[in-house]
C-alpha cells in the first residue's frame, strides 16, 4: 500500500511541477512548446501537401493556462488526501 501512494505522490507531484514550470513560463518554457507546435504543423503540412495557412491550436499564453490547470490539479490531488487525513 505504501508503494502505490508513493507512486501516486510522485506522479502527481512531477505532474505538478512540471505544469508550474509552464504556467510561469520559466526559461521561456511556453514559447518553445508554441515554437515546436508550430514546427510540427509545418511539418505534418507538408507531408500531407497543404501549402496554405495551418490552423494555431494553442498559443503561448494557451500553453501556460494548461501547465496551470495541470499544476493546481497535480497539486489538489497531493494536498486533499493529507488535508483530509490532517482534520480527521
Amino acid at each position: 500500500m505504501f508503494g502505490i501512494v508513493l507512486l501516486l505522490l510522485t506522479f502527481f507531484l512531477t505532474g505538478g511541477v512540471c505544469g508550474l514550470w509552464v504556467a510561469l513560463n520559466v526559461r521561456d518554457s511556453a514559447v518553445r512548446l508554441e515554437r515546436w507546435h508550430l514546427r510540427n504543423l509545418d511539418l505534418r503540412a507538408q507531408a500531407a501537401g497543404h501549402l496554405g495557412p495551418h490552423d494555431r491550436i494553442l498559443t503561448a499564453t494557451g500553453f501556460r493556462v494548461v501547465g496551470g490547470a495541470m499544476a493546481l490539479i497535480g497539486f489538489g490531488m497531493i494536498l486533499a488526501p493529507l488535508t483530509a487525513a490532517l482534520l480527521g
